[in-house]
C-alpha cells in the first residue's frame, strides 16, 4: 500500500543544474534516491538525471528547442501500480550538442513500508526514441538509526523566516537546502562536497560525528576529527560540506559515522572526483544548458535589480554606483544595462560573458563561502568571498585546522598576474573567516596581525 504519494518537482524546470563532471556519452537516464524516517512512513527524495545528448532539437535561426517527456511509475512487490505521472521539458537546442548537458527532476515519494519499483521512461518528442532507469526502494518497516547519507554539490540553511521556497534542482530538508544529482561528481575547481543524514534516537544527546573517504582499494584518504552535534529527542539532522581540493581523479565513498560504542551508525555514498578534462566539459555543459540570450532586466522585479546590484561594489567605481538608489525601476534597469554594455567584450555576440563570469562567481562564492547561523552571511559578503569574486581561484592554498594556541587560518596566493597574498582567521572558530594580512592595494591591511597567530604560523605564512 501507498501512503500519500506526491511527486514534488514534476513541472518545475531545474534545467541548468548539470553534473560538474559529465558522465561518459554511453550513460544515459539516471534514477537515484534517499530514504529518510517519518513515522509511519518513508519519505524518499529521488533524483532522475536527463542527458540531454539524448534529444533530437529543432533549430530556428540562432536558437531552437528539444522536447521530451518523463513517465514516472511505482509498483509495489506485487507488480500494482500505485501511481502514473508525466510531464513534458524544453530544453535548448545548442544543449544537446555538448556531452554532460543534462536536466536533473526531483522526486518526493511517500511510502508505506513494503518493497517498491521506482520507474522513469523519458522519451525524445521529435524522434519517438526513449530510455528507461529504475531503482529498487525498500521502505523503513521500522525506525532505522539513521537516514540514507544524502551528497550534493551544495547545501545551504535557510536565511530568514521567509526563505523557504528551493531554489532551481534544490530540495528541502529542514532548514537546509540542497543542491544534488543522481551521481555527485566534483573537479579539481569544484571540489566542495556537501552532505546531508538523518540520526535518529529517543532522547536528546550530543553525538560524536566524523567523516571518512575511502577510496575504491578501502583505503582511507581523509579523515576528519570527531565533533558533537545536539541532537534532540526523536533525534536530528547532521549537514555541511567538506573541501577535497587535490583528491586524485577516480571513485571515492563518503563515510558518515556518528555515536559511540554500541551505538554506532554508519553510512556511505560515492562520488567522483574527475580530471582537468572534465573542467572544459563543465564550461561547456554550462553554457549550453543557459536560456537563449534575452534583455535579463526587462521584466524583473525590482527586488531582483537590487539583489543585481549589490555585488557591484566588487566592480563600479562609488560615483558610478551612487546614483543607483534614487533611480525609479525603469531607471534601474536602465542603469544595469549601460553598467554591462560598458564591460562586454565580446559586443558583437549575442551573450555578455563578463556579467555571466561575473554572477558565476557569485553563486559559488555563495555556494563555498558562506557563514552559518541563523543570521548567515551571503557567501559573496564575506571576506573569501570577495577576493574570490575579484581574481578567481587562488595558485596555492594553504590551510590549518585549529591547533595548540592558534584558530583556524588559510593563506591564498595568486601568481598569474602579479603576486598576491591573504591570509584569513576564523577569530570565532565557528567558520567566521576574517581577513587579517594582504599585501594587495585594494584591501585594507589591519595592524598588527602577527599578533593573532603562533610565531610559527606566521613563519609558515612569511615562507608561503
Amino acid at each position: 500500500m501507498l501512503w500519500g504519494l506526491v511527486v514534488l518537482g514534476v513541472g518545475i524546470p531545474t534545467a541548468g543544474w548539470q553534473t560538474p563532471n559529465p558522465p561518459g556519452p554511453d550513460q544515459g537516464v539516471v534514477v537515484a534516491v534517499a530514504r529518510f524516517y517519518r513515522g509511519d512512513r518513508t519519505l524518499v527524495n529521488g533524483f532522475v538525471r536527463v542527458p540531454h545528448r539524448m534529444l533530437e532539437g529543432v533549430r530556428l535561426g540562432p536558437g531552437g528547442f528539444a522536447a521530451y517527456t518523463a513517465l514516472l511509475t511505482v509498483t509495489d512487490s506485487g507488480g500494482a501500480v500505485l501511481t502514473r505521472e508525466q510531464w513534458t521539458r524544453e530544453v535548448n537546442w545548442r544543449s544537446t550538442q555538448v556531452t554532460g548537458a543534462a536536466t536533473v527532476e526531483p522526486l518526493t515519494l511517500a511510502l508505506a513500508p513494503g518493497v517498491y519499483k521506482v520507474q522513469v521512461v523519458v522519451k525524445d518528442s521529435a524522434t519517438g526514441r526513449q530510455e528507461t532507469a529504475q531503482v529498487q526502494v525498500t521502505a523503513y518497516a521500522a525506525r532505522p538509526a539513521a537516514s540514507d547519507l544524502l551528497l550534493a554539490y551544495s547545501i545551504r540553511r535557510r536565511a530568514s523566516p521567509a526563505d523557504t521556497e528551493p531554489g532551481s534542482g534544490e530540495v528541502r530538508k529542514g532548514d537546509f537546502f540542497i543542491a544534488t544529482t543522481p551521481d555527485v561528481a566534483l573537479t579539481p575547481s569544484r571540489a566542495v562536497l556537501s552532505y546531508y543524514e538523518e540520526v535518529y534516537r529517543d532522547t536528546s544527546a550530543a553525538v560524536p560525528w566524523r567523516l571518512r573517504v575511502v577510496g575504491s582499494d578501502n583505503r582511507t584518504i581523509v579523515a576528519t576529527q570527531s565533533v558533537e552535534a545536539a541532537l534532540a529527542s526523536g533525534g536530528g539532522s547532521i549537514g555541511g560540506s567538506i573541501d577535497l581540493g587535490g583528491l586524485p581523479p577516480g571513485s571515492y565513498k563518503l563515510v558518515l559515522v556518528a555515536g559511540a560504542g554500541a551505538d554506532t551508525v554508519v553510512r556511505a555514498a560515492q562520488f567522483q572526483m574527475g580530471g582537468f578534462d572534465a573542467e572544459r566539459e563543465v564550461a561547456a555543459a554550462q553554457q549550453a544548458t543557459e536560456p537563449e540570450p534575452t534583455d535579463r532586466f526587462a521584466s524583473a522585479p525590482e527586488a531582483e535589480l537590487d539583489s543585481l546590484y549589490g555585488p557591484l561594489i566588487y566592480l563600479g567605481t562609488p560615483s558610478e554606483l551612487g546614483v543607483y538608489k534614487g533611480l525609479t525601476l525603469d531607471g534601474k534597469r536602465r542603469f544595469l544595462r549601460e553598467f554591462w554594455r560598458k564591460r562586454d567584450l565580446t559586443p558583437a555576440t549575442t551573450e555578455n560573458g563578463a556579467f555571466a563570469a561575473f554572477y558565476q562567481r557569485i553563486a559559488e562564492a555563495n555556494v563555498r563561502f558562506r557563514e552559518g547561523g541563523a543570521g548567515g552571511v551571503a557567501g559573496w559578503r564575506t571576506d573569501r568571498g570577495r577576493v574570490f569574486i575579484r581574481y578567481g581561484e587562488p595558485n596555492e592554498i594553504m590551510k590549518r585546522p585549529s591547533s595548540g594556541p592558534d584558530r583556524p587560518w588559510e593563506a591564498w596566493k595568486y601568481t598569474r598576474d602579479r603576486q598576491l597574498k591573504f591570509v584569513f582567521l576564523d577569530l570565532t572558530r565557528l567558520g567566521h573567516y576574517s581577513l587579517i594580512y594582504t599585501n594587495d592595494r585594494l584591501e585594507r591591511n589591519p595592524s598588527d596581525w602577527t599578533k593573532l597567530l603562533s610565531a610559527e604560523a606566521v613563519n609558515d605564512i612569511a615562507s608561503f
